[in-house]
């Protein structure tokens, strides 16, 4: 790495990269200079996102994290404060998703999925706060979605836990401000991962998709990848409690 990039000397703790957007973002934040713990619910996906990263030219290191878990959280940010001395930046990326008429949604399925896409933002966010405070700063990005603004039939938890995001990032944004930290959220729209890719596979549904979109594509994973690590960086110093929606303009027509 030379130096000169925008997150030289950082260590950022990425969850869920086993797949998807955390497995773009990984790379994209070694690539700007940080040093990047990469956690996932299974320890051997941890360490092949991290390879990947290391295979790069980059810095890291894997680690197993389920964050619907309060305990796992505790144990993995020591970890990683132990291996690389701080966190200096959380992307909080983890998240599960579900499709299924609302009147015949468990209370399990409900609470899992705010426990985990809610519940586990805020305990990392929690477990990693002492630190920047201590230091004088941090940098917190959320990944929430565009489903946390529209309605979607038969995603209620999912709708309900991506709005609280945003309000969780701004409640979080206001308290720590004072300390230095800056707490900010992406909401990305369809993007080429796996849920989107299979149902895109029809045609049918695949023209339905698009049709809402003023930019008539899905985005992929890089395109996000940027966005995030300008709100790891210094220059997004004095933004803090946004939610910055990349989707091709579909929050605002629907």
């Amino acid at each position: 790495m030379i130096g000169s990039l925008p997150l030289d000397g950082r260590v950022a703790l990425v969850t869920g990269t086993s797949r998807g957007l955390g497995r773009a973002l990984a790379p994209a934040l070694a690539a700007a200079g940080a040093a990047v713990a990469c956690t996932a619910r299974n320890a051997a996906d941890a360490d092949a996102t991290a390879a990947d990263v290391t295979a790069k030219g980059g810095q890291a290191r894997g680690y197993r994290l389920d964050v619907a878990r309060p305990a796992a959280i505790v144990e993995a940010v020591a970890a990683v404060e132990r291996d690389f001395g701080r966190v200096d930046v959380l992307v909080n990326n983890a998240g599960v998703t579900l499709d299924k008429p609302s009147v015949d949604v468990t209370d399990d399925e409900w609470d899992a999925v705010l426990g985990t896409n809610v519940g586990g933002m805020f305990r990392c966010a929690r477990a990693v706060a002492p630190g920047m405070i201590a230091r004088g700063g941090g940098k917190i990005v959320n990944i929430g979605s565009m489903y946390g603004r529209i309605g979607v039939a038969r995603y209620a938890a999912y709708c309900a836990s991506k709005a609280a995001v945003e309000a969780l990032t701004r409640s979080l944004a206001v308290e720590w401000a004072r300390h230095g930290i800056q707490v900010n959220c992406v909401a990305p729209g369809y993007l080429n991962t796996d849920i989107p890719r299979e149902a895109l596979a029809d045609e049918r549904t695949r023209t339905l998709f698009l049709s809402k979109i003023p930019a008539r594509r899905i985005g992929e994973p890089e395109e996000i990848a940027p966005l995030v690590v300008y709100l790891a960086s210094p220059a997004s110093d004095l933004m803090t409690g946004q939610t910055l929606h990349i989707d091709g303009g579909q929050t605002i027509s629907w």
